[in-house]
């Protein structure tokens, strides 16, 4: 009853593997069913959230205005998530939640950044620490679905804008990689505006119906490297 209660749920950044080119349906089963591989993506990046976060609500609190680096217009507001949808807490983090009827889960996420704009509209965004590659970039489409899925969870706004802010590393000298006896690393934020697509969420939501609503693992993407291939290996052993 537990487990079934936990699949309920599902979050914007997981729908988000849906809309990618190699995504592998047998994998998304497995993952939902029996919990993802451990990551071992870096501790700087988590640190490096936080103080994007910080540096943006310091920054508004004593001056009423964004940082220098983050050029939006029309800036009315700083909203925290529970002033623009239905918020629920889990290990201390407050989530944006919102059923959607027609697929039965309950989506969930958190924005990195709501800004209420001056006609009373909101513009989200989503800080990436990355290179941005334009066309070539494979995440980008999951990003757009995670923007989407944060403009459904804001059920008390109307959204008129959706951003990507990518913190692009500059390559520097290495004498320029520390001052001191401290590690230096800059970035130079570029943003991206990304299309609102009001039907795309729906659309995800339903593929990931389908592929759950299977007894047993649905076959595989051709070539997966993912989850399933590793499953495959140790079963095999």
């Amino acid at each position: 009853m537990e487990e079934n209660k936990k699949r309920e749920y599902i979050g914007v950044k997981e729908l988000g593997s849906l809309a990618k080119a190699d995504f592998c349906p047998r994998c998304f089963w497995y993952e939902r069913h029996f919990g993802p591989f451990p990551s071992f993506f870096p501790g700087i990046f988590n640190v490096i959230d936080r103080n994007l976060k910080n540096s943006v609500w310091q920054t508004w609190r004593r001056e009423k205005k964004l940082p220098s680096w983050l050029r939006i217009k029309n800036v009315q507001r700083v909203l925290t998530a529970d002033k623009i949808g239905k918020v629920e807490e889990k290990h201390r983090q407050k989530y944006l939640v919102a059923y959607h009827k027609k697929s039965g889960f309950i989506l969930r996420g958190a924005p990195d950044l709501i800004l209420e704009l001056k006609d009373g509209t909101l513009h989200i965004i989503d800080f990436k620490t990355a290179r941005f590659k334009e066309d070539d970039d494979q995440f980008l489409p999951a990003y757009e679905a995670q923007l989407n899925g944060y403009a459904i969870l804001a059920t008390k706004f109307s959204v008129s804008k959706l951003s990507l802010v990518y913190f692009n590393p500059l390559l520097e000298t290495p004498d320029e990689f520390f001052t001191g006896s401290r590690f230096k690393l800059s970035f130079a934020p570029q943003i991206i505006s990304v299309e609102i697509k009001p039907k795309l969420i729906t659309k995800l939501l339903m593929e990931a119906k389908e592929v759950l609503s299977q007894k047993t693992p649905p076959p595989a993407r051709e070539n997966c490297r993912g989850t399933c291939f590793y499953i495959d290996k140790i079963r095999s052993v």
